[in-house]
């Protein structure tokens, strides 16, 4: 007895066990009543048996024969669609696309570097970069928009169960000013020559703030006068630059116009915060192949230029 039963007959052979009947099977399938009656009549006719008894009122009951076929074809169809999935992995990895949610933790030149190095690698592969504060982008990877997020870990318990974390480095921000200002170059600041500028920082992130007021607090001083909370980075660095303002702020945000000259930073580590850097993930979703090599170049840069790499 020849046996060449298709993968899309038995699918087609389940719906029907599934729905009880050849008409609900086939509403469900989107197909004809009589294309899947031809299908499974080929499939009977392949196999030399007959896998129903047809009663009745249309009941259909199951044979010894496709008793067997139900078992064993269930089992063929969850080893087709794991042969499926595993060659769509591997055809994303080298083409599909890559969406990666990046907070102000990780905006540095080894997030850069790493891209750069992926693309030229995986040419094919469409690449969107999303940024924001980290809790918007959990956000957006928990709604599907992004595939992963690097960033700060969160603080909300009630998202602690939905997402894995992988730590990469601490850093510590950083008070920036533009070169000519009346502290450009000062060393060993201290807190009340301050006050009297205007300060830059976040609005979204309350921790900035308070970090600031409990500084001054603790020095016994009045905290800075002139404030502006903004999370418009490229507005308020303009605002540096224009004026004698001092913007709190990740060094990874400022870099570029660091090492361009543009700003510069303050020596005063007082009033800042240390922001803890790592990988997000969803657990309950495996990552393409693609998306997991861009998400390892990412780690494997951060973990060398922060010098936290084992071995």
């Amino acid at each position: 007895m020849r046996m060449d039963i298709e993968i899309s007959q038995l699918r087609r052979f389940l719906a029907i066990v599934e729905c009880g009947t050849f008409v609900d099977a086939a509403a469900m399938l989107n197909i004809s009543q009589q294309g899947l009656s031809s299908s499974i009549a080929k499939m009977e006719e392949l196999a030399g048996v007959r896998v129903f008894d047809r009663t009745r009122g249309g009941r259909l009951t199951l044979t010894v024969f496709g008793r067997l076929l139900l078992t064993r074809g269930r089992a063929q169809l969850v080893m087709a669609d794991r042969m499926m999935s595993e060659l769509r992995l591997l055809r994303d990895a080298r083409g599909g696309s890559v969406t990666v949610g990046i907070s102000e933790t990780m905006t540095g030149r080894h997030v850069a570097t790493a891209i750069r190095r992926y693309h030229r690698q995986q040419p094919d592969v469409q690449i969107r970069l999303l940024e924001g504060y980290t809790g918007v982008m959990i956000e957006r990877m928990l709604a599907g928009e992004v595939d992963f997020v690097v960033g700060s870990p969160t603080a909300d318990p009630e998202r602690g169960g939905e997402l894995g974390f992988r730590h990469l480095f601490e850093i510590r921000d950083v008070l920036a000013v533009r070169p000519a200002h009346p502290l450009s170059g000062r060393r060993q600041l201290r807190l009340e020559e301050l006050c009297d500028y205007t300060w830059m920082v976040p609005a979204f992130r309350g921790d900035v703030y308070e970090a600031i007021q409990l500084a001054y607090m603790r020095a016994k001083l009045p905290g800075p006068r002139h404030i502006i909370r903004s999370d418009a980075v490229v507005v308020g660095t303009w605002l540096c630059l224009d004026d004698d303002y001092i913007i709190t702020v990740s060094p990874d945000m400022i870099g570029a116009m660091v090492e361009l000259g543009g700003l510069t930073v303050l020596d005063l580590e007082d009033t800042t915060i240390v922001r803890h850097a790592c990988a997000i993930t969803r657990v309950d979703v495996k990552l393409s192949g693609s998306a997991s090599r861009l998400l390892e170049e990412i780690v494997f840069e951060a973990e060398r230029s922060h010098g936290t790499m084992a071995g």
